[in-house]
């Protein structure tokens, strides 16, 4: 959280400085995840993403953005005793995240694609019979992606964005037992996966973005 707190005084200080082709701006919002090959699939647990961005025009019609943010990731399985389900899964990951991305611009709407990269902060794993033993889950500290979205800019100073993002390196190597579920896994069989979906607001200090 200090490092967050640095973070929106230093893009707050450059927006002071900025010139017109240069912005800089706030995000917050809500993630939606899955963890691709655990078993588990839908876009069940919410986490939070909160953090800032700086980025500048290439040309009349494209821009390039740096982003650093706070996420929560994971995934969730809900049990249902009605229906005699009584599995219950909960995986917290929580990293920063930094992605870089291209933007095309089309009259309000801001269409993007990129790379980001994760460094883990800390997990957590628990099911129907209680908290797991992490060391028995060995997550790796990075998490490196791809993603798309859009952005619909709301007035001067306010956009909406919503963005798909995935992991392109698993997260985990799979062990024994592991279910071998999802695209990546039928072809590779390499290991889980992030899988996540955004919706954020964004603030800019200059105006227009």
């Amino acid at each position: 959280m200090k490092k967050i707190i640095v973070l929106i005084i230093i893009l707050w200080s450059y927006s002071q400085l900025q010139a017109q082709f240069f912005r800089t701006g706030l995000i917050s919002g809500i993630s939606g995840a899955q963890v691709e090959g655990d078993g588990f699939g839908g876009y069940k647990k919410l986490g939070f993403v909160v953090g800032g961005y700086a980025g500048f025009d290439l040309a009349e019609k494209w821009s390039t953005q740096f982003e650093i943010y706070y996420i929560g990731k994971g995934s969730r399985k809900n049990p249902h005793p009605d229906k005699g389900d009584y599995r219950y899964f909960k995986l917290n990951l929580n990293y920063i995240e930094i992605p870089v991305v291209l933007r095309y611009h089309y009259q309000k709407f801001r269409f993007e694609m990129g790379f980001y990269y994760g460094v883990l902060l800390n997990h957590y794993i628990e099911d129907e019979y209680g908290v797991r033993f992490t060391q028995n889950y060995p997550f790796k500290k990075g998490d490196f992606g791809g993603l798309i979205g859009v952005s619909y800019q709301l007035n001067e100073h306010f956009s909406c964005n919503l963005r798909s993002k995935n992991s392109i390196v698993p997260i985990r190597d799979f062990q024994n037992k592991d279910a071998n579920i999802g695209i990546l896994n039928k072809l590779f069989n390499r290991g889980w996966y992030n899988v996540d979906l955004n919706f954020t607001l964004r603030y800019h200090f200059g105006g227009n973005n």
